[in-house]
């Protein structure tokens, strides 16, 4: 059997193209709020988000069960619930710290910023079990988005509206599986290729006055004045391009073992801690220093500087610490603890008749 197609592999590319996401999840979310003027980093970030939100929750997908199970819930409450409820207290007490107010998410009554990912994660796993059940499952979830964003209240409450503008996505990782991504093909490799150089470019070729709003599927069709026809197609192409140009990126990233698996197994404890991470960068006026450079100078300090964050934040070191002083109390009080039933006495003695003598 070939290394490309065994499981062990499979497991391993997987992981490698999830650690490449949530570096660019942690690259995104740093150079965002400085990409105004910079045409260059502009260009980058836009290239980014293109895909990589889209692209995360189909590989969300391709991990999920369409089963609900007691032990698929457990560990959807230990994995999903648990870490949600933990660290939007630690992010709203470090905000009201710094800041002597609640967050802006709060007062909207959203998960704190980048949370957004683990709300919506648990209603698409809630939702699983009914669309793969459907025969039109996402094309159903497609017409739900389409129409959800006519709405004037959609937006960030609840994360509602990037539930279901993602929604689409994570159905299509479930329906194409893992192994969608390994069968090599030299079409394919060539094909992908040129989408993703083509996207690039093409990033760097479009207008100062393109509305990158529409990557953050936050924003319902009236606050983006497109409340029409041309706003649904619009957001179908949107869907078509994103696809499109993640599966080629995905595809491309499965063929190599990048060495970043390990990173791709501690993704959650990236995207958890990042945030902070951010946060005392922006704090300290780190961040602003870095944004004071040359526009190549500044794009090259960003890379490295995500590179450390997510080094530390998938650390075994970090994801021990998490899970001991976080997650694992805050499970202990969700999830509850059955005790181990007791053997019955005619049991034990009717397995110990049955013992060979030593």
């Amino acid at each position: 059997m070939s290394t490309l197609t065994s499981p062990n592999f499979r497991n391993q590319s997987i992981d490698n193209i999830k650690g490449v996401l949530i570096f660019l999840v942690v690259f995104g979310h740093l150079i965002e709020i400085y990409v105004g003027d910079d045409h260059v980093l502009r260009s980058v970030w836009i290239f980014v988000y293109s895909f990589h939100m889209p692209m995360f929750a189909l590989m969300s997908g391709m991990f999920s069960k369409a089963s609900l199970d007691d032990k698929n819930v457990k560990q959807l409450i230990a994995t999903v619930v648990v870490p949600l409820l933990g660290f939007e207290i630690i992010y709203e007490t470090t905000e009201f710290l710094l800041k002597g107010n609640a967050s802006v998410y709060a007062n909207l009554i959203a998960p704190y910023w980048m949370l957004w990912y683990l709300l919506s994660l648990l209603c698409w796993r809630l939702l699983l079990p009914l669309f793969a059940r459907m025969q039109f499952g996402v094309v159903f979830a497609l017409a739900l988005s389409l129409i959800g964003n006519y709405s004037e209240h959609a937006g960030y409450f609840l994360g509602i509206s990037r539930t279901l503008v993602f929604f689409p996505y994570f159905l299509l990782g479930w329906k194409l599986g893992q192994s969608s991504l390994t069968i090599k093909k030299n079409e394919r490799l060539i094909a992908s290729t040129l989408i993703v150089i083509a996207a690039f470019v093409g990033s760097f070729l479009l207008k100062s006055d393109f509305d990158y709003r529409w990557f953050y599927g936050s924003y319902s069709l009236h606050r983006l004045e497109m409340a029409n026809l041309t706003g649904s197609m619009y957001q179908l192409l949107q869907y078509a391009a994103s696809t499109v140009i993640g599966l080629s990126i995905l595809y491309l990233l499965a063929q190599k073992d990048l060495k970043l698996a390990s990173i791709g197994r501690r993704s959650l404890y990236v995207l958890l801690w990042h945030g902070m991470a951010l946060i005392i960068l922006q704090e300290t006026g780190v961040l602003r220093a870095i944004f004071k450079h040359d526009n190549t100078v500044a794009l090259l300090i960003s890379i490295l500087v995500s590179m450390a964050i997510t080094w530390v934040c998938a650390h075994e070191k970090t994801e021990w610490l998490t899970k001991r002083i976080i997650l694992n109390p805050l499970a202990w009080l969700l999830i509850p603890q059955t005790p181990q039933a007791p053997i019955p006495t005619n049991a034990v003695a009717e397995n110990k008749a049955i013992q060979p003598e030593p």
